[in-house]
């Protein structure tokens, strides 16, 4: 347990203080605007202006390099942010992307970002490019970035000879917020992406990153917000329509569902939801796995993913040994028997009670699989210590995969300063598990601490995880147990100043040193960069050198009758990149490793295409092909995808993905029209279609055709 002293002592220290953000007294109005890209509203007249914008990138703390103009304010129902955007070059304006809900870090765009809860850790963010297309997201724990949230919000944008425009109108019924904090945290950010510039009103040091909520300014004068009810039902209606081709068997299933989400205080949700459809969802990508470890595929339902952040725990980034991981509700866990398994009904609690963050999430599991119906629990409490650190604990219970019993129980710890020496930022997490299953008394413990030091010159990052053998989170993520790791990472990062091609260099190393509990290494990895540059267009080329130590205590069978023999492995390999700016009609991405592979040689080829002749469409090509040759046996692999994007307007979109993999012989195509009606309703017609290969021809072997119509009734 000597490993948490270290957070204990920086508790002690001096606690880190909000820093002297900007902040931004908003106005209130009668006049609600019209949202349709046109300031011409009387409204914006009277509204809080903002005109200081300044440079994160490419030089910190210049003025943005063209002119901005931000303006604000509210009523009892609505945030409303109108911007102008001038631009010298109004041509040269960069908007590509018409699919809502799509990444458009490749476009021009303007970003409003909400710390509503002024827990300087989370924000809504709701963003616009000049075509009118809608994005949002939400920053987690001021490090990731969740795209697959999805808030109801209205936006429009226009574009003239001076520039371009955006309207924002963001319902309070969307946010969670603390009706008692003195502000809410506001981040305004302007891309301008042919110069690759990244312009804010309030955050514009290179040290917090972009998902660093803790240096949001400051907006103060909200008052008389009005949620109404806060009460939001969602009815929906979905059909499926299966025919599987190796029995000749097809069926057609009638699915009704709902969910209620209830806003008991303005901070804190309730939500119920039965018989969910979760047929929308995006087919996960192909991967190939060369390791003796299970793969992690992320969530992606819905609704798992809303307030996903505050059933983290421990600062785990790394996959292996989370206590809780949502896709063990519900999705298959049974190779020979892929089929997903019913959520019969689900309640979440969650959100903030003065300074206590809470997530009770309660489910039942449809049986199937050999296992029956099954009740399964996750409990999640935090406090809020000093200035920016927290205490917390997680609780899980239940068992998807055996009738027998399973729970965990941990504590965790968070000290952040984000004003150390200066403007420096330091993370430190802490934490210890134990997990509780039937006939297992011994050995069932984890635990872990992870120093972090995220800033842009110097980045740095050393951490320590034990999980002992029978260490068993039947709702989490377990790939490997019994073991010891170390974490080591240094990134050293130069700004060439008036170096009219480069903007970015780094250099740095990664290692990851795993042993036994009786500290016999078993596995190692160290990673030299020996340069990674990037160019003000965004143009990246790296390469990098890897060195691996493997002991293999059995034979690793790594494909059918290719078995590398048991013993100690040391082997390198070189790496090399080169991508090209994604803001441009056509763009690649091409990687190539060639080295040695345990007792033998490895080249590994991935090359990506991008093509998007207009904002219509876009058209994607991948190959990834593996070469491996070892004493055991030769053998080749490659996984190829194709995407077809085509967008009718930013609400009414066609998408179409196909992925074929060599190793296990199948073939995926997954083809899906989305209608969003109007914000909150929306229609999805999903095609999955699968094939496999036999007697060196694919034949189908199962097709399923979905509808689901969700619509979302708010009081």
């Amino acid at each position: 347990m000597r490993h948490f002293l270290l957070p204990l002592v920086l508790c002690a220290a001096v606690a880190s203080s909000h820093a002297n953000e900007p902040q931004l007294r908003i106005q209130r109005t009668d006049k609600a605007p019209v949202i349709d890209g046109v300031l011409d509203d009387a409204l914006w007249k009277e509204a809080t202006r903002v005109t200081k914008f300044y440079q994160r990138e490419p030089v910190e703390g210049a003025e943005v390099s063209e002119k901005t103009e931000a303006f604000l304010a509210y009523d009892s129902d609505m945030l409303y942010v109108g911007v102008r955007l001038y631009d010298r070059e109004p041509d040269a304006i960069v908007a590509l992307e018409m699919r809502e809900d799509e990444e458009m870090i490749n476009d021009d765009i303007f970003t409003v970002a909400i710390d509503s809860m002024l827990d300087r850790e989370n924000a809504f963010l709701f963003y616009l490019n000049a075509l009118g297309t809608k994005g949002d997201a939400r920053i987690e724990n001021n490090t990731s970035f969740r795209r697959e949230w999805n808030g109801i919000w209205y936006g429009a944008a226009s574009r003239d000879d001076k520039g371009w425009i955006a309207e924002f109108a963001i319902p309070f019924k969307t946010l969670s917020m603390d009706v008692n904090a003195p502000a809410w945290g506001l981040e305004l950010e302007r891309y301008i992406r042919r110069r690759n510039e990244f312009a804010t009103w309030g955050n514009y040091d290179q040290d917090k990153s972009f998902f660093y909520v803790a240096a949001y300014g400051d907006l103060v004068g909200l008052e008389d917000l009005d949620q109404g009810l806060g009460l939001d039902i969602k009815p929906q209606a979905a059909a499926r329509y299966r025919r599987r081709y190796d029995g000749g068997d097809k069926d057609l299933t009638i699915k009704p569902g709902a969910e209620i989400i209830y806003k008991l205080t303005p901070s804190l949700n309730a939500s119920l939801v039965v018989n969910p459809d979760f047929s929308n969802t995006v087919v996960d990508d192909i991967k190939t796995n060369l390791t003796r470890f299970n793969l992690f595929f992320p969530e992606q339902r819905d609704i798992f993913v809303r307030d996903a952040d505050i059933f983290e725990f421990g600062g785990l980034k790394e996959v292996n040994g989370i206590p809780f991981f949502s896709r063990r509700i519900g999705l298959a866990f049974d190779r020979e028997n892929p089929e997903p398994l019913d959520i019969d009904i689900g309640a979440k609690l969650s959100g903030r009670v003065g300074r206590y963050t809470l997530g009770l999430l309660n489910t039942q599991m449809a049986g199937g699989q050999e296992v029956g119906s099954k009740n399964l629990s996750v409990a999640r409490v935090a406090s809020d210590i000093q200035e920016e650190s927290r205490i917390g604990a997680m609780m899980t219970y239940g068992n998807p995969v055996s009738g027998n019993d399973n729970g965990v129980a941990g504590l965790d710890y968070r000290y952040r300063n984000s004003n150390l020496f200066g403007s420096q930022v330091f993370v430190a997490d802490a934490y210890v598990m134990k997990s509780f299953s039937e006939d297992i008394d011994n050995d069932d413990w984890s635990y872990g601490l992870t120093l972090n030091f995220p800033n842009d010159r110097w980045n740095a990052v050393a951490s320590y995880q034990e999980i002992q053998e029978n260490f068993n989170p039947a709702l989490g993520f377990v790939n490997r147990s019994g073991i010891r790791k170390y974490v080591g990472e240094l990134r050293y990062r130069v700004r060439p100043e008036n170096n009219r091609l480069l903007r970015i260099i780094n250099w740095g190393f990664k290692s990851s040193f795993t042993t036994t509990l009786d500290n016999e290494l078993e596995s190692s990895n160290v990673y030299v960069r020996f340069f990674d540059l990037e160019s003000h267009d965004g143009d990246q080329l790296a390469t990098w050198g890897n060195w691996y130590h493997e002991t293999l205590f059995e034979p690793f069978e790594i494909q059918p009758g290719v078995v590398i023999p048991d013993g100690d492995y040391d082997f390198y390999s070189l790496w090399g990149k080169l991508v090209t700016a994604v803001h441009r009609p056509v763009s690649t991405e091409i990687k190539y490793k060639f080295g040695e592979f345990y007792d033998g040689d490895i080249i590994d080829v991935h090359a990506i295409l991008r093509w998007r002749p207009a904002p219509r469409f876009y058209f994607t090509l991948e190959r990834r092909v593996f070469d491996i040759d070892l004493p055991a046996g030769d053998f080749e692999f490659e996984i190829n995808r194709a995407r077809v994007n085509i967008n009718f307007t930013p609400t009414l979109s066609w998408t179409n993905y196909l992925q074929q993999e060599s190793e296990t012989h199948i073939m995926t195509f997954q083809s899906q029209l989305r209608w969003i009606i109007v914000p909150g309703n929306e229609l999805t017609v999903t095609l999955n279609h699968d094939w496999n290969k036999d007697n060196g021809s694919y034949k189908r072997t199962e097709a399923d055709l979905f509808a689901r119509l969700v619509w979302t009734h708010r009081f």
